[in-house]
């Protein structure tokens, strides 16, 4: 039985009123926005974003250092304004209706003619300024509160001129928990298979699909690569010794060690919370039961034992459970196992095929697969079964 698994990450959005507050500069005055996420119609926040200014020296026209420059500048906004558009909270006015000129203005808030601002309709403002040292991006990003005229955010990020991209989405990251309390996701990245040069190997991206990079070159077939709960390490399965076995390869030494190759079927890996232990499938005596694996002693211990298929494993955030699937019951069903008693409750019982658990970072919410009459759709339903909903 071939499972296809695909790695869900469930947003969830919470009633609360969000305010905004100065972070370097002090205020001149004390008012706050706010922004209702739970508002059955809600008002998206007017923002411009301004071209960003170089602040070395000019290059000679039509030099590669100019052009250089040029491509950075739109990397950065192009950048900011798709993680903006991507989180829904913000109304970006055009960059047609703008008056000031970001080359004259400087980037604090008593160099800011708000009043231009204003009256095209931004009640917020980000600007923006770098310079290139050799190799190195400095990025120096603000965002200000254009009816109170101060700013609220600003920010200084160094990294390389080949990856601009990356300083505009941690800046983004950071407006974002400003604005909600809660992390961004623009600085995240994707684990994905491709046989794009004509065998599967795994790939990771920036979260937008962009800066594409090969993470193995085996060339063999490679499946479900996870990531690790920090983001350094990442579990995939691997025919690269004849066999479908694990792996784990750390991004930051290129080390790549086996971590189940025993014969038969090693799928479905999946790290605990804390990293130092991995859920998975292993063949059994009876069928495909469900494994823990410590990465410290590389013990085994084994969680079910039935006539059953059990596989695609999810621990909840605390560490204490497991979402997993089964087919105990005739056709694929969501199922807990509680790691202590070892004991499995049912929690699906419509479907025809329930599949892919993954429980949002709270662990109040459980997203799944779910196929009726053939088409597969994504369900949300309450860690325990209750009030499931499809999309």
């Amino acid at each position: 039985m071939e499972y296809i698994k695909t790695t869900l990450r469930l947003f969830a959005v919470v009633p609360i009123l969000l305010a905004l507050c100065a972070a370097l500069i002090p205020a001149r005055a004390s008012a706050k926005v706010y922004i209702d996420l739970a508002a059955p119609a809600n008002k998206r926040l007017p923002i411009a974003v301004q071209e960003f200014s170089y602040l070395g020296n000019a290059p000679r026209p039509g030099s590669g250092e100019a052009r250089e420059i040029e491509e950075i500048k739109v990397a950065l906004r192009e950048t900011l304004l798709s993680d903006l558009n991507f989180s829904e909270l913000f109304n970006i006015i055009p960059r047609e209706a703008y008056v000031e000129d970001p080359e004259l203005s400087g980037l604090t808030y008593n160099q800011t003619n708000f009043s231009s601002w204003r009256v095209i309709g931004a009640d917020t403002l980000v600007k923006g300024g770098f310079k290139v040292e050799g190799g190195t991006l400095i990025l120096e990003a603000r965002f200000f509160d254009c009816v109170t005229e101060k700013q609220v955010l600003g920010k200084r990020y160094v990294g390389s001129v080949k990856n601009p991209r990356r300083l505009a989405h941690y800046f983004a990251d950071k407006l974002y928990e400003e604005l909600t309390g809660q992390r961004g996701i623009f600085t995240t990245k994707l684990l994905f298979v491709s046989d794009k040069y004509g065998n599967k190997e795994v790939f990771m991206a920036d979260y937008d699909g962009q800066n594409t990079s090969k993470v193995t070159s085996n060339k063999s077939i490679n499946l479900s690569p996870q990531w690790s709960p920090e983001g350094s390490r990442v579990l995939y399965i691997s025919y690269k010794r004849g066999t479908p076995s694990l792996y784990m390869l750390d991004l930051r030494t290129g080390r790549d060690t086996p971590v189940s190759t025993r014969e038969g079927i090693n799928i479905a890996g999946r790290f605990s919370t804390d990293g130092r232990k991995i859920a998975l499938t292993l063949s059994g005596n009876k069928s495909p039961e469900l494994h823990v694996i410590d990465l410290g002693t590389f013990k085994d211990t084994q969680l079910t034992d039935n006539y059953a298929i059990d596989v695609s494993p999810s621990w909840s955030p605390e560490g204490k459970k497991l979402a997993f699937v089964s087919d105990i019951s005739g056709n694929p069903h969501i199922f807990m196992l509680d790691l202590a008693s070892r004991n499995a409750k049912r929690l699906t019982y419509s479907g025809a095929y329930n599949s892919s658990p993954a429980f949002s970072p709270d662990g109040r919410l459980i997203a799944y697969s779910r196929s009726d009459k053939g088409r597969f759709h994504i369900w949300v339903m309450s860690s325990d079964g209750k009030d499931p909903s499809g999309t």
